[in-house]
């Protein structure tokens, strides 16, 4: 009997990320093209709302300087005007007959778009703390019980650690495309899908073949 290949196994997760990666990447470009500068703005600005309400004056100030710290740097490196970049460049020639307004508000639109992912990673990093403590558990709490298991004759299931690893899976695309959502996201939905993924760690921790 020939062995499987292992590739094989390989192939639907390798298939999955690039399925991933190219809507991340669909999504910036349709964001970039077509969602108006100022509902950017406006996102931001209840985003700002909420978060003071969540975590307080002082801590939500911390995440908006924090933000705006990260969101300069890759600014800065942006050239300021089309003479920067050569009338004779790659560029340049695919500009050619757009409109210069258009472009200076898109400029303007990735700007935003920046700046909202890096206040949304900057309050995923002030969940920080809380959010090792709750992965801490769940991984104690998904070794243990896989610990118990091996001292009776409750057998893991395959499935459950299957569904719980394509569940992670999920929710953690989930979270990546959230920081892209062009859509007011408050700061306890963050804490919720983390609690979510704990979860799924701790089953698929505990369904782990048994050592014998």
């Amino acid at each position: 009997m020939s062995m499987p290949d292992p590739g094989e196994a390989r192939r639907p997760v390798g298939a999955g990320g690039l399925v991933f990666v190219l809507v991340l990447l669909a999504m910036v470009i349709l964001i970039l093209l077509w969602v108006p500068t100022a509902w950017l703005e406006r996102v931001a600005t209840v985003e700002r709302a909420w978060a003071r309400q969540a975590l307080g004056a002082r801590s939500a100030a911390a995440v908006v300087e924090l933000a705006q710290r990260w969101s300069a740097a890759p600014l800065d490196v942006l050239p300021r005007g089309p003479e920067k970049l050569g009338t004779g460049s790659a560029v340049a020639a695919l500009t050619d007959g757009l409109s210069p307004a258009w472009l200076a508000d898109r400029k303007k639109a990735a700007a935003r778009l920046v700046e909202l992912v890096c206040l949304r990673v900057a309050l995923l990093t002030a969940w920080g703390p809380a959010l090792g403590l709750l992965l801490i558990v769940g991984v104690l709490d998904g070794h243990w019980r896989w610990r118990i298991r091996q001292l009776g004759f409750d057998y893991p299931s395959p499935v459950a650690r299957q569904v719980s690893q394509a569940g992670l899976a999920l929710v953690m695309s989930g979270l990546l495309l959230a920081l892209l959502l062009p859509l007011p996201l408050h700061p306890c939905e963050i804490p919720l899908l983390a609690l979510i993924a704990v979860r799924l760690i701790g089953t698929g921790i505990t369904h782990l073949p048994k050592q014998l």
